[in-house]
């Protein structure tokens, strides 16, 4: 009798995340590349918690995956590496999403900023995700120890939890293109990338937000000030004297920032950018050019819900406890 295939788990590792001016105008640290490395062993390490898995990775050009093996030694399961060549560049992330989605993965584990799960997604749109935060902005990042989204991603990649245990979330398309972002869409009034990173408030003009939650920093914390907001749906801000909102608009940088105007979208509607826009920011980093664009709410990627993998039933992922009574007098 044949083996049924075991479940792929991709890994993709950003040595380039963490990195950006952020670091000169606020307090952002570099997730540097032992530390990521570092990251990445743990997760491997995890997944051995569950029933055995396949990992197929991103031979990165930092070399990180094969310090991550090395570093967890015999304790890991064997990674192979996908026949993508890296170039150091983002298009590397996406291209490894792209043939990780050829190859079947049961889910794709991201090691980066919003900027990485990103260009993961523009890769494999509704790809199953676990994103490890390691960036600047970690809004769409998971914070769990690593060794914990190892056993959670171990777990949720069995079936039938697989279909609970990822979780649907929206994108925003933008232009006729369908660039892609996770977190939000920016319009700003300089016509120049400059260093990408946004961290000046007086360049903002409005803003399409999603995947907020009241611990992002960012774009994503001013819109999170208005209340929460559910998956299926998006929120427009708008810039200008009003409401005063006081928000952690980076790593160690509070700011006081205006709004003007607050509207909540549902799945599938669209915003056309404002003229004053001369410049489009996607999860935190200039990018396009705004003139005549179009923002779409639309539906994205599936991402790991850590509690619900953990709380798998079954023998297989309950402890043992022996029958201490046999044998007792009475």
């Amino acid at each position: 009798m044949v083996s049924p295939p075991l479940p792929i788990v991709g890994l993709i590792a950003n040595p380039a995340s963490s990195k950006d001016i952020r670091r000169l105008v606020g307090l952002g640290r570099v997730v540097d590349v032992e530390e990521k490395a570092n990251i990445a062993a743990r997760f491997l390490v995890g997944l051995t918690a569950g029933p055995p898995v396949e990992v197929l990775a991103l031979d990165d050009r930092a070399g990180l995956v094969r310090r991550a093996v090395h570093l967890a030694r015999h304790d890991a399961p064997e990674v192979a590496f996908l026949r993508v060549t890296a170039v150091g560049r983002e298009q590397d992330t996406r291209h490894a999403a792209e043939a990780l989605e050829a190859a079947g993965a049961a889910a794709v584990a991201v090691i980066g900023g919003d900027g990485t799960v990103r260009a993961a997604v523009a890769g494999w749109p509704t790809a199953p995700l676990v994103p490890l935060a390691a960036g600047t902005n970690n809004a769409i990042g998971i914070r769990h120890e690593p060794t914990i989204l190892g056993v959670a991603t171990a777990r949720a990649v069995r079936e039938p939890l697989r279909s609970q245990a990822f979780v649907s979330a929206p994108r925003l398309l933008v232009g006729a293109d369908g660039d892609t972002a996770l977190v939000d869409v920016v319009g700003v009034r300089s016509p120049w990338t400059g260093a990408r990173a946004l961290w000046d408030p007086g360049e903002l003009v409005e803003a399409m937000t999603i995947n907020v939650h009241a611990t992002a920093i960012g774009i994503a914390a001013i819109a999170a000030a208005f209340g929460p907001l559910p998956r299926d749906r998006g929120r427009y801000l708008r810039f200008d004297a009003g409401q005063a909102v006081t928000v952690a608009f980076g790593p160690g940088m509070v700011r006081s920032i205006e709004v003007a105007e607050v509207r909540d979208l549902p799945m599938g509607s669209s915003v056309s950018v404002l003229p004053e826009s001369r410049l489009l920011a996607l999860d935190g980093e200039r990018r396009l050019v705004a003139s005549g664009s179009r923002i779409t709410i639309a539906p994205g990627p599936v991402l790991l819900d850590v509690e619900t993998a953990l709380a798998r039933s079954g023998r297989e992922n309950q402890p043992h406890h022996p029958d201490t009574t046999q044998g007792r007098e009475t």
